[in-house]
């Protein structure tokens, strides 16, 4: 069947496609360009880079306009051979498209042409790319435009300090267009960019965005702790209010054998090492050791939370009476045997429920958020991503790129006419408009390239050859009707009371107290980087340590100090202090 996507998640896609650091963007040469040839990609011709010279064996980057190839600019690039999966189950490569006879990758080549661009690729395996990478790194890095993710940062600092690596913002300012500029210095691209600059104020890489927006605002995904909502029903129970509620509901579910197995199995599903994962939010705790407040940009730990006790006794409550276990557990099977009564996921999680064996003749099992008080005057937190997400696959142009070329093809990420061929394809082969202006792609197609571009984004984005923008529509998601959730097995009844608590979130945010779910924080400074390697994951182990020993009773409350002097002594303090200033660069508080 057609599916259909909206118009105005279409428009919205378009609007972000203004790469962020990360345009769903593939290079193309002309028809001149050399791409690594065949689907094993030219990375095995190189034994995995071995000998630095990976991608050497190239063929024809598809057809294109050859006529004016000898005035095209060129960008020689290293990236992943990415791929993807079609509709019959076939795994397609983007060597596939640019040495075969690919639609999509044909005019990528002639949109890039016609701007005058052309791309020559050495395309390696996916689990061969470190080491290819690495190896190049070493024999001088002889590309212009390279898919730095695998580099770490001191490596990255180090070749900026070599003057290896060119400042991205001085070549949109010098030679982009004003809708790129625009773009990242006062766009949504301009929160991406805050994380990447470096301490002399520029720019080195580019890196994928997630733009979450609900109306005309920017909303990041949150998670919380759900609890199962048809038990609640099945024993006439209100949401809890207050974690004292919760704690009556998760012990009532036990005492009525709510799963109808004959035992008193019924199990909140939680963390107990972290702070997040777990209902640490309900008592206004942030969920990571360091933290940072959502709403004066301060950086602080759980730890030293006045709450933070209160949190570990209920915690405590609920191991001592069995009605707790470890939700880090990797060999957890208490939601598909239909025993947890509470778990952690992402709000809007539909995958859950599907798992779930129910004795025949019961409800349709699915999970709704709890958003409950806990301490009086404390505002429950929701843990949130900005709404304007760095991810990952980060990119830079290097010494050896003509600056020129680079903007190029920034500028062309940056259009909607690439944003519109990288989510959707090309109209009339991919996807039509209906008479409402509504876009209604192929999905019934037997193409295998209509397959991948109505399932996925094109196959040069990510860690291909080019970083992604991604706008997500989220009133499309709380809005639909019909979706992946319901066509895996989840309960339509279930899902409008699951999004009917998000759909509030959304729509009155500032009824809602948040935590941010990271720290966003500018690039660290070699010095940063190496002090708190030299610490974190002892810092890290005793945290987690101590946590998951006070709730489950074998550490004493009255030894707080020790554990608190212990944390510190490891680094916590310095850790807070290092995340502050790098927070302070990016955001300039």
């Amino acid at each position: 069947m057609k599916r259909k996507a909206m118009a105005a998640f279409m428009a919205a896609i378009m609007t972000a496609s203004l790469l962020a650091g990360c345009g769903d963007n593939a290079s193309q040469s002309s028809g001149e360009g050399s791409s690594s040839a065949g689907g094993d990609s030219a990375g095995e011709e190189s034994s995995a880079g071995e000998e630095g010279d990976a991608g050497e064996e190239s063929s024809g980057g598809g057809s294109g306009s050859e006529e004016a190839s000898g005035d095209l600019k060129t960008l020689h690039i290293l990236g992943v051979d990415h791929s993807g999966t079609d509709g019959n189950g076939q795994t397609v490569k983007l060597s596939d498209w640019v040495n075969g006879d690919s639609k999509l990758w044909e005019r990528f080549t002639s949109d890039l042409a016609e701007r005058g661009l052309k791309l020559e690729l050495d395309l390696i395996e996916n689990d061969q790319y470190d080491t290819t990478v690495n190896n190049q790194l070493a024999a001088g890095l002889d590309y212009d435009f390279v898919y730095i993710t695998p580099l770490s940062t001191k490596t990255r600092i180090g070749l900026v300090e070599q003057g290896k690596l060119q400042p991205l913002n001085q070549i949109w300012n010098q030679y982009g267009q004003e809708a790129t500029k625009e773009f990242f210095e006062q766009g949504a691209g301009s929160e991406v960019v805050k994380l990447n600059v470096l301490e002399d104020g520029n720019i080195y890489w580019v890196s994928t965005a997630i733009i979450g927006t609900y109306g005309d605002s920017n909303f990041g995904s949150f998670t919380m702790p759900q609890i199962r909502k048809d038990w609640l029903d099945k024993l006439g129970l209100e949401m809890p209010q207050t974690t004292d509620e919760l704690y009556e509901a998760l012990k009532a579910f036990r005492e009525n054998d709510v799963n109808g197995n004959g035992e008193a199995d019924e199990v909140a599903r939680l963390s107990l090492s972290t702070f997040s994962g777990s209902i640490a939010q309900l008592f206004g705790l942030g969920n990571s050791i360091a933290y940072v407040d959502y709403y004066t940009g301060k950086v602080s730990s759980p730890w030293y939370d006045e709450n933070v006790k209160e949190y570990i006794q209920f915690m405590q409550k609920l191991y001592e009476e069995g009605m707790l276990v470890d939700g880090d557990s990797e060999n957890s099977t208490e939601v598909a045997e239909n025993k947890a009564a509470m778990i952690f996921d992402w709000a809007l999680q539909t995958w859950q429920e599907p798992t779930i064996m129910v004795p025949e003749g019961e409800a349709a099992p699915y999970y709704v958020g709890v958003h409950c008080k806990a301490v009086e005057g404390v505002e429950p937190l929701i843990a949130r991503q900005r709404g304007i997400q760095k991810a990952g696959y980060d990119y830079a142009a290097t010494d050896k790129a003509d600056p020129e070329a680079v903007a190029i093809y920034l500028d062309y990420i940056a259009s909607e006419e690439y944003a519109l061929l990288s989510e959707f394809g090309i109209e009339g082969f991919s996807f039509e408009y209906d008479e409402n202006g509504e876009m209604v792609q192929y999905s019934d197609s037997e193409d295998s390239e209509v397959q991948m571009i109505v399932k996925t984004p094109a196959l040069w984005v990510n860690n291909g050859i080019a970083p992604r923008v991604q706008k997500v529509d989220r009133k499309q998601e709380v809005d639909m009707t019909k979706g992946a959730g319901y066509d895996m097995g989840y309960p339509e009844e279930g899902f409008e009371e699951k999004v009917k608590l998000i759909r509030d979130i959304y729509e009155n945010e500032e009824k809602y107290s948040y935590a941010a779910m990271s720290v966003d924080m500018a690039v660290s400074t070699v010095a940063e980087n190496d002090e708190v390697d030299s610490f974190y994951t002892d810092l890290d182990t005793r945290s987690k340590e101590i946590l998951m020993n006070l709730i489950m009773g074998t550490y004493s409350l009255e030894d707080w100090d020790t554990y608190i002097s212990d944390l510190q002594n490891l680094g916590l303090d310095k850790l807070i202090e290092i995340y502050q200033n790098r927070y302070d660069r990016a955001w300039g508080n």
